[in-house]
């Protein structure tokens, strides 16, 4: 979460805590200042049980949440290019274009359609690099959504193919 803020306090002590959370103690500021800029950005800002502890609550449940991540299309095959640009311009009732999206630079691939989505693109004929990128990216950042772009970024640690 970001929040835009301007800031003039006397003091600011940022603590890192578990999970990616952190706890912001600021001296000097207003509480209602701050609850409002956080308000406006649809968040909810409340007092936790300890004594000037503050925690910021997203109003939406956690399922409304899906995690992406964005990386180049220099991790798949020129076939693998090939045969998602054939799937995603499918125009069947209930074609590969339902969880396969062409963007014009890349693809974006919802894996939540398919209970076992790298078995299904085993299915389809990707590659192995493909399918090893997708299971990483499951694994290691819980990915929802994987957008696959020309301009996007190169990973490290996973196969490059010049094509």
């Amino acid at each position: 979460m970001k929040l835009p803020l301007t800031v003039e306090a006397d003091t600011i002590n940022v603590l890192a805590l578990n999970a990616g959370r952190i706890a912001v103690d600021i001296d000097g500021i207003e509480l209602a200042d701050l609850i409002n800029v956080v308000c406006d950005n649809g968040y909810s800002l409340r007092v936790a049980d300890e004594p000037g502890k503050l925690v910021v609550e997203d109003p939406l449940p956690p399922v409304a949440h899906v995690n992406c991540i964005q990386c180049s299309t220099a991790h798949i095959t020129a076939e693998d290019n090939a045969l998602l640009f054939t799937l995603s311009h499918q125009y069947e009732d209930f074609g590969e274009s339902e969880w396969i999206s062409y963007t014009g630079s890349g693809y974006l691939l919802h894996l939540g359609a398919w209970s076992f989505p790298v078995l299904r693109l085993k299915r389809l004929g990707l590659s192995k690099a493909c399918r090893r990128l997708v299971v990483t990216l499951i694994r290691r950042y819980t990915a929802g959504i994987v957008h696959l772009d020309a301009f996007g970024e190169v990973l490290p640690g996973f196969d490059i193919f010049d094509w």
